[in-house]
């Protein structure tokens, strides 16, 4: 799906953040990026390999400076090939089954995290949400809310970041990207 970038949030149209602040870069292209080693837990790791959309043909991401939040947010539309959406939804589903702790690295070094799966939202053809939990150094806790949606030939991976309070991605953006796909893929 060639027009993924056409599909994503226009200036104007995300109230919660700022005017000029929704940037998006096609990351199908991308080489050179930093990559970190796998976490701790192999079904952990795959959960992250499919939210960031390792194996998809054709990725974008978009990046939202809230309003109200230093931490931004982040959509990431991955488009697959054939069966092979449904098959990494598949395998995305096993992870969270099995995925409860993982240490791992980032740019700020270790961490740990655990993961809860949540409540799904009814949008798309599958959808999960689950959230990470991950203590700071300086005693406060970061936590993540994740929502992936199977739309078609394309998983959409929303992202929302809090310090020491729930995250929460906002649930009109997500319906409205997930009828865009809808559209686009009719």
């Amino acid at each position: 799906m060639s027009e993924l970038k056409t599909l994503t949030f226009r200036e104007g149209e995300v109230p919660q953040a700022y005017e000029g602040a929704i940037p998006v870069r096609d990351v199908t292209a991308e080489t050179g990026y930093s990559t970190f080693p796998p976490v701790s837990d192999s079904a952990c790791e795959q959960v992250l390999d499919i939210n960031d959309a390792e194996e998809a043909s054709s990725v974008v991401v978009q990046t939202f400076n809230w309003k109200d939040n230093i931490f931004p947010g982040g959509s990431t539309l991955a488009a697959y090939k054939g069966a092979e959406a449904q098959s990494a939804f598949k395998r995305l589903g096993e992870g969270l089954k099995a995925c409860r702790a993982f240490t791992g690295t980032s740019y700020a070094g270790k961490y740990r995290s655990k993961l809860a799966v949540e409540s799904s939202p009814r949008v798309g053809d599958e959808a999960v949400r689950y959230g990470l939990e991950s203590p700071m150094d300086d005693g406060r806790v970061h936590h993540e809310d994740h929502v992936v949606v199977r739309v078609g030939s394309v998983i959409a991976a929303f992202t929302a970041m809090e310090i020491d309070k729930q995250a929460a991605f906002p649930p009109d953006l997500i319906t409205k990207q997930v009828e865009r796909l809808q559209n686009a893929q009719r």
